[in-house]
């Protein structure tokens, strides 16, 4: 027999599940309450897509620091070269 409080749980997902939504959950794009709380779950007890999910973290903020950078200014001028040209 199940118990009561195992109405609560949400509904399982795999981990290809999970990977095609973490963008999502990561950018706060999931709308709703169920699917926020399958992913959330499924991280809880995967390590492997934990471990993705620490890793895309980690490169969205490593790209957010970086871009406070000013480009080298030989880059900046092939990239103005390059919308001339275009």
């Amino acid at each position: 027999m199940s118990d009561p409080g195992d109405l609560d749980a949400p509904e399982e997902i795999g981990c290809l599940e999970a990977i095609e939504t973490l963008y999502a959950y990561l950018d706060g794009e999931l709308g709703d309450a169920q699917s926020l709380a399958r992913v959330e779950h499924h991280l809880g007890h995967c390590r492997s897509c934990y471990s993705r999910k620490e890793l895309e973290l980690a490169l969205t903020e490593h790209l957010r620091r970086s871009a406070r950078s000013r480009a080298p200014a030989q880059l900046q001028a092939r990239m103005r070269k390059l919308l001339d040209e275009f």
